[in-house]
């Protein structure tokens, strides 16, 4: 199945997972059973540029509104079910109001896939990787 249809797809089950079935559901797609495929540090960095385009394509043409929480649990699937070993980090900040908003970046070794361009100013006080079979 091509990279867009596969990021359409968990887009899709990442939107019912977080907006439409009863929470703690996502939890399972935060923790995906891990594959051991040995690749490159290129090949990683490869598949994940082609992961984070197609997540973000995705994203723009879904009739929801995919956010980042969505994105990265789509990519934390999408990069585990070809055996590439990634992080879901989750993290907030403090608004002006004295509220808190909440980011989700993934990371595939040094690389940040999805989430990187407002990563910095989050507070990470979660990480989730793949479980171990």
């Amino acid at each position: 199945m091509p990279l867009a249809m596969q990021a359409s797809a968990w887009l899709f089950l990442a939107w019912l997972a977080l907006d439409v079935l009863p929470g703690k559901l996502y939890l399972p797609m935060m923790r995906p059973d891990a594959r051991e495929i040995t690749l490159s540090d290129d090949d990683v960095q490869t598949y994940a540029r082609r992961v984070r385009w197609s997540v973000r394509a995705a994203a723009k043409r879904v009739p929801w509104r995919a956010v980042c929480f969505h994105e990265g649990l789509a990519a934390h699937q999408m990069l585990s079910r070809a055996g590439i070993s990634s992080l879901l980090h989750y993290g907030v900040d403090k608004t002006e109001g004295g509220g808190l908003e909440a980011h989700v970046w993934v990371t595939a070794g040094a690389w940040i896939v999805v989430g990187g361009e407002a990563y910095a100013r989050f507070t990470e006080i979660a990480t989730f990787g793949a479980k171990s079979k």
